[in-house]
């Protein structure tokens, strides 16, 4: 009798640290389909949604998805980034942000970071120099009703951009 309830409490309490766990899964970054004319460096955007990710991310282990809305053309676009900004954690539609290209010398710290070579090389090949490094993109299942589609996906970075009188 009492190894049963041994058992049921161990069985009990792994349901509970399981249920618990971590709600990220991965997508390969061969589901998206990359289209780097999809949004211009600077391009003012507005965010619908991110996926976060199971922690800060600071060793560029995956990509965090993005969606975003052009103020430009009105075309929806997924942005696939490593950084993780305070916009992850609420995002707010009101607010305008700016992508930031990957051949952008601002890019440069992150891909520093990342251990890219940078030294203005074109965007491709900076594309192609992360894809090699990170292969996974941040997926919370909950949301894959608007997470998974079909738009067209740009690698970069979120940014807010502001003019100075001088401009």
């Amino acid at each position: 009798m009492k190894l049963i309830k041994v058992n049921c409490f161990l069985i009990l309490l792994i349901f509970i640290v399981e249920s618990c766990g971590n709600p990220y899964e991965y997508w390969d970054t061969s589901k998206f389909k990359f289209d780097d004319s999809a949004l211009l460096d600077t391009e003012a955007i507005r965010l619908i949604y991110s996926s976060r990710g199971p922690d800060y991310n600071n060793d560029s282990k995956y990509f965090i998805h993005i969606i975003a809305i052009s103020e430009k053309t009105g075309d929806t676009v997924n942005i696939l980034t490593t950084a993780y900004n305070q916009f992850n954690e609420n995002p707010n539609i009101d607010e305008t942000f700016n992508f930031i290209a990957l051949d952008n010398i601002i890019s440069e710290t992150f891909l520093n970071n990342m251990k890219i070579v940078y030294n203005n090389q074109s965007k491709e090949s900076i594309k192609k120099q992360i894809l090699k490094k990170i292969s996974k993109v941040a997926r919370d299942p909950n949301f894959d009703d608007l997470a998974d589609n079909n738009y067209p996906t740009v690698i970069g970075f979120i940014a807010k951009i502001t003019k100075t009188n001088n401009e």
